[in-house]
């Protein structure tokens, strides 16, 4: 699988910056204009392909990107050959806060979208600059810490129809695609039972016993139509 920049393609058209929908939630919000233009024309958007990996398992990573379109999944393998699906990414997430000499997963994107990349050295150099920028980045360390704590509870916690319908609710709050109770999925069940600690049989049931229940009106390919007694479960 390839792995992030050598196949990716630099959009190096300043005009993405001042329309980009994650800006106001990115670290790039504490930017003064003169700043601004200089992320657009030197970091600028990079594209990414259905299944590239922006960040690799065991390799170094000492860049900072931040999640301006598309959705990635967070892959870790493990000793035994297993895979782990530990998190998924969606418009305006960030991932690599931290440098790492040795990543410990690796970040493949499930469809077309695009990444802005920062290394490290340089968002020190703006955070002396901006501090709002270094306030941006703890208040996100923090929420991811959060994110890992709520999938613990799951996994531990609940049963399967809990797991499923905390995830549903979970993508219909993040996926930008969400409209009217229709949930596009743009991950594969796999992906999903593995994120779940399910079994690929059990969430299949899992989901047929919720359109049962009239939880769910429609399930079909990549996107679930929620039904009128659709509640989704907080963690």
């Amino acid at each position: 699988m390839p792995v992030f920049p050598e196949c990716s393609r630099l959009i190096a058209d300043p005009a993405y910056c001042s329309v980009c929908e994650v800006r106001k939630t990115s670290i790039c919000a504490e930017l003064g204009a003169d700043d601004m233009k200089i992320v657009a024309n030197t970091m600028a958007h990079h594209s990414v392909r259905e299944g590239q990996a922006i960040v690799k398992q065991g390799e170094p990573n000492e860049k900072l990107y931040v999640i301006v379109s598309g959705t990635f999944r967070l892959v870790r393998m493990l000793s035994d050959g297993r895979r782990q699906i530990t998190g998924f990414l969606f418009p305006g997430d960030f991932l690599g806060l931290n440098a790492s000499h040795d990543s410990v997963h690796s970040a493949e994107a499930l469809e077309p979208g695009l990444v802005c990349r920062f290394s490290h050295s340089y968002l020190d150099e703006m955070s002396r600059k901006y501090p709002g920028i270094k306030d941006r980045l703890l208040a996100r360390g923090h929420t991811e810490m959060n994110k890992a704590e709520d999938h613990i509870v799951l996994l531990g916690k609940t049963n399967a129809e809990e797991r499923v319908l905390s995830f549903l609710s979970m993508i219909a709050k993040k996926c930008p695609k969400y409209d009217s109770g229709r949930i596009f999925l743009p991950m594969p069940r796999q992906d999903i039972a593995d994120y779940l600690g399910l079994r690929l049989e059990t969430l299949s049931r899992t989901l047929a016993s919720l359109k049962k229940q009239h939880r769910l009106q429609e399930v079909s390919g990549r996107y679930v139509v929620v039904g009128a007694h659709f509640e989704g479960v907080e963690i």
